[in-house]
């Protein structure tokens, strides 16, 4: 079958790989393929093993083993990552996924695709003075790309949020993440991402009540603090993230007769941490299995039973994660402070990082675990673990 796939970063060139590698005839289209992305870069250990072609690919990263939990109040925990989160540069692992599609036979066109439109048996694909007949279309072009518009309909602005921030060039604090969580109410978090070359400082807000002028403010006075003199090498960066809420994912449609969404495309992006690598890669492979058993349509089932049910635990969960209460003050803050005091829940939170247990395994294993999570939180406040004591 002869494919077209708008979009060749991440999930549009695994999805060419895999379908090239069974012979597909595959055209790739993308007219800012080599732009670095805003996003963490972070692949967990559960992607790592899952997908052989990490294992055979030894791509430069930085080894993860440190993420440290902070509130704007100044409360912390620190979650030791066993095994630990790789982090790459977006440019480097969407280049190496392209030139791998290409080794297997797909072919790529550098433009920008201004219009596509049905045929009775397929698509026309046609941008800045080249077109192409395909019988069947893939969009892997983002949350706010055209071929989401034009085939399952735009997002809408309560399932989109909003990230900005800053390159900064140089090597920072390279086994640790930060993330920084904001005042309640505030449906997003700060994070601070460092890959080989420069990290990547930016801040998440639901698209709905996002600022962009509150935001960049927020994501400098966090810079100058933690990197002081480093303002006049910063580069801007700016996107709009997938965060479906429930009422979407259940009643979205990915896929039709002859085309499908891919990664950001889909929606596929944790509604709660907007995490979305793991998904567009394995997006990617659900898709290809379903053309290998001649039933592409078969990827909207498919989805649904990997990891639907992820997605919307997490979309159900989100407004208490962020405007909810827990012990008489903020979720997000308390939750950090009972981190820092116990180890078991270190554990089980390091073990959802790690793609090891699912939301729903998470919410269950700490329910079994609370009596012992409550002795450890007592015992750490006499110890005053918290930086801030507790309950603060």
């Amino acid at each position: 079958m002869k494919i077209g796939i708008i979009g060749a970063r991440l999930a549009g060139s695994y999805a060419a790989l895999l379908l090239a590698r069974t012979g597909h005839e595959v055209i790739m289209f993308d007219g800012s393929a080599g732009r670095e992305k805003p996003c963490g870069g972070g692949v967990t250990p559960k992607a790592l093993l899952t997908m052989p072609w990490f294992r055979e690919n030894a791509l430069p990263h930085t080894e993860i083993r440190t993420l440290l939990l902070t509130h704007i109040d100044g409360s912390c925990a620190s979650l030791q990552l066993q095994p630990p989160l790789h982090i790459f540069s977006r440019t480097v692992l969407d280049n190496a996924l392209r030139e791998a599609a290409l080794s297997a036979g797909a072919r790529f066109i550098p433009r920008r695709v201004r219009e596509f439109h049905s045929l009775p048996r397929g698509w026309n694909i046609a941008g800045d003075g080249h077109a192409e007949e395909v019988e069947f279309l893939i969009g892997a072009d983002g949350a706010a790309g055209m071929v989401r518009g034009r085939t399952a309909g735009r997002f809408r602005s309560p399932d989109l949020s909003l990230a900005l921030g800053y390159y900064m060039p140089g090597s920072y604090h390279q086994d640790t993440v930060i993330a920084e969580f904001q005042e309640a109410g505030f449906e997003g978090y700060l994070w601070s991402f460092p890959r080989l070359d420069h990290a990547s400082v930016g801040i998440l807000q639901s698209l709905s009540s996002a600022d962009s002028r509150d935001l960049k403010m927020r994501v400098r006075r966090f810079i100058a603090a933690r990197y002081p003199g480093q303002a006049e090498s910063m580069q801007f960066y700016a996107a709009r993230i997938p965060c479906l809420t429930a009422a979407t994912l259940l009643r979205q449609r990915v896929c039709g007769d002859n085309w499908a969404l891919l990664g950001d495309a889909a929606g596929f992006a944790d509604p709660i941490t907007a995490e979305g690598i793991h998904y567009a890669l394995r997006s990617a492979e659900l898709l290809a299995k379903s053309f290998s058993r001649n039933a592409p349509a078969g990827y909207e089932e498919a989805w649904r039973k990997d990891f639907g049910q992820d997605l919307l635990r997490a979309a159900k969960w989100h407004d208490r994660f962020y405007s909810g209460s827990l012990l008489f003050s903020a979720f997000t803050r308390r939750m950090i402070q009972l981190t820092a005091c116990s180890s078991t829940l270190r554990r089980l939170s390091n073990s959802v990082v790690a793609g090891r247990r699912r939301y729903e395994q998470f919410r269950r294993a700490l329910i079994l675990a609370s009596p012992r999570v409550l002795v450890e939180v007592l015992a750490g406040r006499r110890r005053r673990i918290s930086p801030k004591g507790f309950p603060g």
